[in-house]
């Protein structure tokens, strides 16, 4: 007897990421903060300047930023500029 055919699709083959990993390894000095962040802040902090220098001074204190301002702040839009954001942080302590 014929098997009849089957109800499962198989599944696409796996996607190439768009852009290759990258990796940068760094001393880290006093007062730096390190961000990690998808593109949807990591873009307009490449690409408008004054964003960047109002999150710079904003978080150059010794002490980190509340979480309510950390978010405020990360969630700061800037025109031309929608895609969601995630971002961590991590301050010396």
């Amino acid at each position: 007897l014929p098997a009849p055919p089957s109800p499962y699709v198989p599944e696409p083959p796996p996607v190439p990421p768009r852009a290759p990993f990258r990796f940068r390894a760094s001393l880290a000095r006093p007062g730096d903060v390190l961000l990690m962040c998808t593109d949807g802040l990591a873009d307009p902090l490449r690409g408008e300047p004054e964003l960047a220098a109002r999150l710079a001074g904003r978080w150059s204190d010794a002490a980190a930023p509340g979480l309510a301002a950390f978010l405020a702040d990360a969630q700061t839009r800037v025109k031309g500029y929608a895609d969601d954001r995630t971002a961590a942080a991590v301050w010396e302590a």
